[in-house]
């Protein structure tokens, strides 16, 4: 009897938690680290992990762009060539003679520049999201194969790069990119949280019409979030090629999916309107984690590709499955309230007579 009334109890608690943007993501992420430790004893070294916080700045990079983006119910197919093209700017302009500090923020510029060129072909000539950044990954993964004539960039490490690029840690323990990654996620956090910006992200991708209603430009809006995605994408880049030691013409391929994968685990709505910068810390930790334990259980490269594409669609599925319960619980809410008003009246009217 008992148990038959705590059913629809329990039925309402699994409803709330797979209502919850990236639920059961952390549960999940334990039990993954727990049995890897069985599998492979040296998953939990120290040098393992260190290795793995460096590889995962870079997803976690693009990762908050592409969260942004979502957020704006966008999409950025464009973050992997842009990556490789800044990137090769920045080695082309120190092999040039250009000072250090100048060649990166060039480089940075470029994922910028791409970030507007997306946003104006959505804004302004109206081509769908999907359309617009997948032109301008061709664009830009074909300007990097002719720039360099299929030769890799080499010759432009420094010093200064290689501090920059991770392969030197400050004081002999912490690199430069993952203090730029936990700089990067404070205020991606803040603008999303505290910032007129970040509250107008999320009225653009909760409803355009509505937040054009309320006055709130949205193609200004969509022009921020695909800035802000090209600059993490040329950020990103500039970083990569310091821990590469070169750029070759194929820098960034597959990063797109990376970082789409990575923010929709997160809990980023394809559909808009919904999104965490540490939803965005999870997912690519989540990513860069299984990469990490396919490399010490010796799986090829092409299963790999195999594993991260079934993760992109059962991290959609999860997103469709989140979306229709959060829908349900949005419903039975407004079901309720007129009942509680109805309920709530008897007793004011008590009360007053009583008064």
């Amino acid at each position: 009897m008992s148990s038959s009334l705590n059913a629809p109890a329990l039925s309402n608690r699994i409803e709330t938690i797979l209502a919850k943007p990236g639920s059961g993501l952390v549960g999940l992420l334990i039990l993954f680290i727990i049995t890897m430790t069985f599998v492979a004893p040296s998953f939990l070294s120290f040098g393992n992990w260190e290795n793995v916080a460096n590889q995962a700045v870079f997803v976690l990079l693009l990762a908050l762009g592409m969260t942004i983006v979502l957020i704006a119910r966008g999409i950025d197919l464009s973050v992997g060539s842009v990556m490789g093209l800044s990137a090769g700017v920045a080695a082309f302009l120190i092999n040039q003679g250009l000072i250090f500090p100048l060649a990166l923020l060039a480089g940075i510029g470029c994922g910028l520049v791409c970030g507007l060129l997306n946003s104006l072909m959505i804004t302004k000539l109206g081509l769908p999201d999907f359309v617009a950044t997948l032109a301008m990954l061709g664009v830009a993964r074909g300007v990097l194969f002719l720039w360099t004539k299929g030769t890799p960039f080499t010759r432009y490490m420094t010093p200064e790069y290689r501090i920059v690029g991770g392969q030197v840690k400050l004081g002999g323990i912490i690199s430069v990119p993952i203090i730029i990654a936990i700089i990067l996620c404070i205020l991606v956090s803040f603008m999303l949280r505290k910032s007129v910006i970040g509250r107008h992200l999320y009225a653009v991708g909760g409803s355009p019409d509505a937040a054009r209603l309320s006055g709130i430009s949205v193609s200004r809006v969509k022009t921020f979030a695909y800035v802000v995605s090209g600059g993490c994408a040329g950020l990103a880049g500039v970083i990569l090629a310091g821990r590469a030691t070169n750029v070759a013409p194929t820098l960034g391929t597959g990063y797109e999916i990376l970082a789409i994968t990575a923010a929709i685990i997160g809990g980023a709505a394809l559909t808009g309107g919904r999104g965490r910068m540490v939803g965005a810390i999870l997912g690519a930790l989540t990513i860069t984690l299984i990469a990490n334990a396919m490399n010490i259980a010796g799986v090829k490269s092409e299963w790999q590709q195999v594993v991260t594409g079934i993760i992109l669609l059962l991290a959609v599925l999860l997103d469709r499955i989140t979306a229709y319960f959060q829908q349900r619980q949005n419903s039975a809410e407004i079901e309720q309230s007129p009942q509680q008003q109805q309920e709530s009246a008897p007793s004011t009217m008590t009360k007053q007579a009583l008064s």
